[in-house]
């Protein structure tokens, strides 16, 4: 009996900690997606440093598309790939300008932690 009860415990912080995740990653990636469409100075001065200033838009939809595709459980998965391909191109953008890509590297793992072991119904995240 107390089996059973920790199993409906543990899937109960297993889905909470599932949404909140997702939610931390959507208001993530949202933010940065619409601040491309802005004249912020920051992202101008980074993007044009980059070479990237008439990509910027373009990043910023294909963000805000991931953001969308995240969101519906049976496109989340694309919307996955979709981030783990803007943040492998942020990592290499970064490490071509020798500068920190921590923060790009951790939210790829967290995502695919989330994905693969806490995401109700897939095979490593249920029981």
């Amino acid at each position: 009996m107390t089996t059973i009860v920790q199993d409906q415990k543990t899937i109960q912080i297993r889905r909470i900690t599932y949404g909140v995740v997702i939610s931390a990653i959507v208001l993530i990636f949202a933010f940065t997606g619409i601040l491309k469409f802005t004249s912020s100075e920051s992202i101008i001065n980074n993007f044009s440093k980059w070479n990237l200033l008439k990509w910027k838009e373009v990043i910023g939809a294909v963000e805000i598309l991931g953001v969308i595709l995240y969101l519906i459980p049976k496109t989340n998965l694309i919307g996955a790939l979709l981030f783990t391909g803007i943040m492998a191109g942020a990592i290499y953008i970064h490490v071509t300008f020798n500068e920190p890509y921590f923060f790009e590297s951790g939210i790829v793992l967290v995502i695919w932690i989330n994905y693969l072991f806490l995401k109700p119904g897939t095979r490593l995240g249920s029981k």
